[in-house]
C-alpha cells in the first residue's frame, strides 16, 4: 500500500466543513467532564423520564428501576423501557412497539421527515441537553424500509417503517465525535419509538488550552497506526486497495459504557480496504495535540461487558 496515497486520501476525505486548514482552530480547550454521583444519576434519569411523560410519549408513574452493574434499567408500561449508563450518563428509551407496528401510510420526502423529527425534538426539549456552552445541530436522517416478495417473485411496494434523526453535540463550535449525541426514532403515527441522549455533563472548567497539529501530521500518524494493525506483509498491497478513507476533527467521546474525565481534541479516521475477496474496515483515532491528554481506544477490540450467569437484578438508585 502506498502510504503517501493513503495520507492524501485522508486529507481529501476531511468533512466539508473541515476540508481546509483554515477551518481547524489553531488551539482548542481541554474541557473537564463531571463524574456523576449516585444522586446526580438519579436526578438525570428522573429528568429524562419526566420529559418522556410530559411530551405524551409514555406514562412513567409506575416505573420500576433495576440495577445491572454498569447501567440501570427502568421498566415502563406497555413494554417500554429506559436505560441509564452509569459511566457516561447516557440515556436510552425504547417504546416496545413491534417492528412493523404503526408504519407510515406512504413514502415521505426527506424534508417532511426532517421537519416532523424537528417538531418532536422540540416537544421533547432535546436542545436543553446540550449543556452550558454547547449546541445541538441536526446531522443525518435514516429511513427504515421494508419490502417483501411472494412465491411468484412478485415484489411489494416499499414500506416506510421508521424515521430516525441524529443530532451532533458541539462544545465551543467543536463537534463531539462518536455515536450520535441525540437520536430520535418516530413511528408513522408520530409516536416516539426510540430516543437516546449521549451528551456527557460538563464540569464548566477548562483544564488547558493546547495547539492543534496539522492535517498531514495527523494523517501520517493514522497511517502508521494502520500499518501497525495490518502488520508488515511480504508483498506490498496494491495501490487500489483503498476503498475509502475519511477523517474528522473534534472532541472524542469514548463510548457510553466508559467513564471519561475530559474532552480532548482528536482526529478520527474511518478506513475501508478491499483486496481480492476480502474487505476490512477500521476506525482509528489519534491525538490532535502534541501532548496526549487521554488514552485513545482502539475501536473494535473491546468486547461488550456481559453479566455473569445467575446475577440477580437489584433495586437501583435507591
Amino acid at each position: 500500500m502506498n502510504e503517501q496515497r493513503m495520507i492524501d486520501c485522508l486529507i481529501r476525505g476531511m468533512t466539508p466543513t473541515q476540508a481546509s486548514a483554515g477551518a481547524l482552530p489553531a488551539r482548542a480547550d481541554i474541557v473537564a467532564l463531571r463524574r456523576l454521583t449516585r444522586d446526580e444519576t438519579r436526578t438525570r434519569i428522573n429528568r429524562f423520564l419526566n420529559t418522556i411523560e410530559e411530551s405524551g410519549t409514555c406514562p412513567t408513574d409506575r416505573a420500576h428501576v433495576l440495577d445491572r452493574g454498569d447501567r440501570s434499567l427502568v421498566h415502563l408500561p406497555q413494554g417500554a423501557r429506559a436505560t441509564v449508563h452509569h459511566g457516561s450518563g447516557a440515556l436510552e428509551y425504547r417504546s416496545g412497539l413491534a417492528p412493523f407496528a404503526a408504519p407510515f401510510e406512504r413514502l415521505e420526502q426527506s424534508a417532511v421527515l426532517v421537519r416532523r423529527l424537528g417538531e418532536a425534538a422540540e416537544r421533547l426539549k432535546l436542545p436543553s441537553w446540550s449543556e452550558q456552552g454547547g449546541s445541538l445541530a441536526f446531522e443525518r436522517l435514516w429511513q427504515t424500509k421494508a419490502q417483501g416478495a411472494d412465491r411468484e417473485e412478485r415484489v411489494s411496494q416499499p414500506l416506510l417503517v421508521r424515521a430516525t434523526g441524529a443530532w451532533r453535540h458541539a462544545v465551543a463550535g467543536i463537534p463531539v465525535l462518536g455515536a450520535a449525541s441525540v437520536a430520535l426514532t418516530l413511528a408513522g403515527d408520530g409516536r416516539v419509538d426510540g430516543l437516546s441522549v449521549n451528551v456527557r455533563p460538563l464540569l464548566g472548567e477548562v483544564l488547558d488550552t493546547a495547539p492543534i497539529i496539522g492535517q498531514e501530521q495527523a494523517a501520517r500518524q493514522i497511517v502508521e497506526r494502520l500499518i501497525g494493525l495490518l502488520g508488515r506483509a511480504r508483498e506490498p498491497l496494491p495501490a487500489d486497495v483503498i476503498d475509502h478513507a475519511l477523517m474528522q476533527f473534534g472532541y472524542l467521546d469514548t463510548g457510553r459504557r466508559k467513564s471519561q474525565r475530559l474532552l480532548a481534541p482528536a482526529f478520527v479516521a474511518r478506513i475501508a480496504l478491499r483486496h481480492k475477496q476480502e474487505r476490512q474496515a477500521y476506525v482509528i483515532a489519534v491525538h490532535a495535540t502534541p501532548r496526549p491528554y487521554m488514552e485513545l481506544p482502539l475501536y473494535g477490540l473491546d468486547a461488550a461487558p456481559a453479566p455473569a450467569r445467575g446475577e440477580h437484578c437489584k433495586p437501583a438508585l435507591a
